[in-house]
């Protein structure tokens, strides 16, 4: 989790399907990025922070998320379709949604995905 290679792959990855997801979800095209804390947020509720460092920064934490979503990727586990089609299921905003919400929201659907693939990883 530590690989800075895969956490760049997973920045695109993650980035890519968050924005897809959300112009899925708000019926136009966005070009948004998911901030760290978002990451960061949705690893550190699952059991997989553990494996982390405690001292993990958001950045670090975040970088940790994305090397995952790389390694699932890159080993066929699962697809970017799918992934924006989990999002999709769990992302409840709207054009009214203000950013924080939005990234109480966001940060839960990323946990959920990850929840759901846990069992996938080494």
């Amino acid at each position: 989790m530590n690989d800075k290679g895969l956490a760049k792959v997973g920045d695109s990855i993650v980035n890519l399907c968050y924005s897809l997801a959300k112009s899925r979800v708000l019926g136009h095209a966005t070009g948004d990025k998911v901030r760290d804390t978002i990451l960061a947020r949705a690893i550190r509720a699952t059991e997989i922070y553990r494996h982390i460092s405690r001292r993990t920064d958001s950045g670090r934490a975040a970088d940790a998320y994305e090397a995952i979503m790389a390694y699932l990727w890159m080993t066929g586990k699962i697809t970017i379709q799918d992934t924006v089609d989990a999002l999709v299921q769990t992302l409840h905003i709207d054009s009214k949604t203000n950013r924080k919400k939005e990234g109480e929201i966001a940060a839960l659907s990323f946990q959920h995905f990850l929840e759901q693939h846990i069992d996938s990883l080494p």
